[in-house]
Parts: C-alpha cells; sequence; structure tokens
C-alpha cells in the first residue's frame, strides 16, 4: 500500500511541474519560427514567425526603406473547423482572411477572390533557412505579382 501511494504522489507531483510545450498544431513551426529578413522593392522586410499559445503560427512584421518604416502587420495562420485561415491586419488597412486551397508538405496556398489587392497569398518553404511569398492581385484591373524571397536571420 505504501509502495503504490508513493507512485501515485510522485505522478502527481512530476505531471503538476512538467513543462507542457504549446502543440504545433498546422506543422509550420520548423518551417516558419524565427526571424526573417526579404528585400523589398527599396527597403527590407522583416518578420517575426513564432508559435503561439494556441498552436499557431503568428508573424509581426515591418517593412523599413530610407530608415522609416512604412508599413507594419500581423498575420495569423491558424485551423478553423476544416480550414486552414491567413488573418492579415495591416496598419491603416482593413484586416484581410484568406482560406488555404491548396496544402503540400512545402507550399500552401491561401485565396480569397472577394478582394483584388492581393487575392491569393502563397508559402512555398525552400529550405530550413529560406522561404517565398508570392502574393498576387490585380491593381488598375492588371494582374500583379509580387515575389519575397526571405533569409533566416537569426
Amino acid at each position: 500500500m505504501k509502495i503504490t501511494l508513493f507512485f501515485i504522489i510522485c505522478t502527481i507531483f512530476f505531471s503538476c511541474n512538467e513543462n507542457h510545450k504549446v502543440k504545433d498544431q498546422l506543422n509550420l513551426e520548423t518551417k516558419l519560427s524565427g526571424k526573417w529578413i526579404a528585400q523589398a522593392f527599396d527597403g527590407e522586410l522583416h518578420e517575426e514567425w513564432k508559435l503561439n499559445s494556441n498552436g499557431w503560427m503568428q508573424q509581426a512584421g515591418y517593412y523599413i526603406e530610407n530608415i522609416d518604416t512604412s508599413y507594419t502587420a500581423i498575420t495569423q495562420i491558424q485551423k478553423v473547423e476544416n480550414d486552414i485561415i491567413l488573418f492579415s491586419v495591416i496598419k491603416n488597412s482593413n484586416p484581410k482572411i484568406f482560406k488555404s486551397i491548396s496544402l503540400e508538405e512545402n507550399k500552401i496556398i491561401f485565396e480569397n477572390n472577394d478582394y483584388k489587392n492581393p487575392y491569393q497569398v502563397k508559402y512555398e518553404f525552400l529550405s530550413s533557412k529560406k522561404y517565398k511569398r508570392t502574393i498576387r492581385g490585380y491593381e488598375n484591373d492588371s494582374l500583379v505579382i509580387y515575389e519575397f524571397n526571405f533569409k533566416k536571420n537569426d
């Protein structure tokens, strides 16, 4: 009886003191976590991706051109019911919501055809140190495609 009680107390003690790691809900942590930088137009895009407390990937980003920050954004990728959703909030702009139309091992494509620009956002995971984001949209009724090649900046 004393041995059984001892094991029960030890189990309770160690389970209460165990550090619980947040579960990566979408298996994106190894592909996106970290600080990233990409050349963009006449400046640089900076992003930091991390796993939030709910197990979704969250990003804080900004664009610097000539030492001025002209753009800041917060983005999150999460699962809502059976859909993978990209939420993006850009400062001084309306939030945008995109739904994944394709999910592969090293690529996710999000779309929302209710928007003109952008209507599609694609993430391609090239290696543990590189990923590419391609944005498609219409400006003045012409298709525009922007590619941003991110490199890890840890």
